[in-house]
This record gives structure tokens, C-alpha cells and sequence, in this order.
């Protein structure tokens, strides 16, 4: 995010955008509005929410996002690692730490896979668009189909490294046709 801010501002765009960015781990937040600061990002063009994926800003947002970056916990992990937030409820800050970064439970895809529903909302028709990180073991095909049947969304691999242990891939996800809350 704050990368793609800086773009904006080196472009010297005249209608810069505002960005979003949401985290259940109150650190993540802080780092991220440090970041943002140290590196020229205007405070008024950024709002960061502790929240569960994107709920507190669905209402807001939904049909009004032209990209959407996504940096899930993808790590396959027993199911009880994964944070969890009850719908409706805001993270405790107080109990939410650093697995919550990678812990993705059964085949990475517990957090993923509420995402998914969300992701369809937020984009903006028709040219709306979403980059998510996936390993392998996240069945990135399966997501594929499930937002191709679903919402009408074509998922295709953009990019894919190694980095140390693991192979990343960057899923970039389009709309089709114009999605229904």
C-alpha cells in the first residue's frame, strides 16, 4: 500500500487516491501509519482500521474499490493457530499477535476463504481489480473457481517466485461482470 501510495505521489496524479488498509494486530497498523508517514504518505489520504479483514469498511466501500492488495495468512497450520474473530466483533488487541500473520489453517485457506466473498464486493465494475498472495499448498486453482462460479471474477496467476522455502504467487483477480452484495 504504501508503495503504491508513493507511485501515486511520484506521478504527481491530480486526483491522488485514498488508501485503505486494515489488519487485526493493532502493531501492524502502527508500522504501517509509521511507514507511511516516514516515507511522505499525506496522513488525510490514508486510513488504517483494526478490523477483521475488511468488515468495518464493507459498508463504505463495497463497489468502490479499484484495487485491492491482499497479503493473507496463507501458511497451512492447524485450524486452532488461525485467529479467529466472530462476525461482527472488532480483534482483541490485546490477544492478537504475530501468528496471525501467517497461520492460514487447513491447506492456508480459513482466512482466504472468508476473504473470497468480500473481495467480490469491494471491486469497483468494471475495471476493478485484486492482487493476492498464494502458495501452492493454498490450491490457488480451487480459488480460481470458486470466484470464477461464484462472482464471475477470472483469477490468474500474475507472477511467481521462490523465496526461500516457498514458492509465492501473485493471483490477480478481474471482474467479469458486475457483482451482486
Amino acid at each position: 500500500t504504501i508503495y503504491l501510495a508513493k507511485r501515486f505521489i511520484e506521478k504527481d496524479c491530480h486526483q491522488s487516491p485514498h488508501h485503505y488498509v486494515t489488519d487485526i494486530n493493532k502493531d501492524a497498523i502502527r508500522i504501517t501509519l509509521e511507514t507511511a508517514k516516514e516515507n511522505g504518505i499525506p496522513s488525510k489520504s490514508m486510513t488504517a482500521t483494526l478490523c477483521d479483514l475488511a468488515s468495518e469498511l464493507m459498508p463504505k466501500l463495497s463497489g468502490l474499490v479499484d484495487v485491492l492488495i491482499f497479503n493473507p495468512p496463507y501458511v497451512p497450520t492447524p485450524d486452532n493457530e488461525v485467529v479467529n474473530v466472530e462476525e461482527g466483533q472488532k480483534p482483541d488487541e490485546n490477544v492478537v499477535g504475530i501468528e496471525a500473520s501467517w497461520a492460514g489453517g487447513t491447506n492456508g485457506r480459513l482466512v482466504v476463504d472468508r476473504a473470497l466473498p468480500q473481495i467480490a464486493q469491494l471491486l469497483k465494475w468494471p475495471h476493478g481489480v485484486a492482487y493476492m498472495i498464494t502458495v501452492d499448498d493454498n490450491l490457488p486453482e480451487d480459488i480460481a473457481d470458486i470466484m470464477w462460479r461464484d462472482y464471475g471474477i477470472r483469477v490468474e496467476p500474475l507472477v511467481r517466485r521462490k523465496a526461500r522455502n516457498e514458492y509465492l504467487s501473485v493471483q490477480k483477480m478481474t471482474l467479469t461482470r458486475k457483482v451482486n452484495p
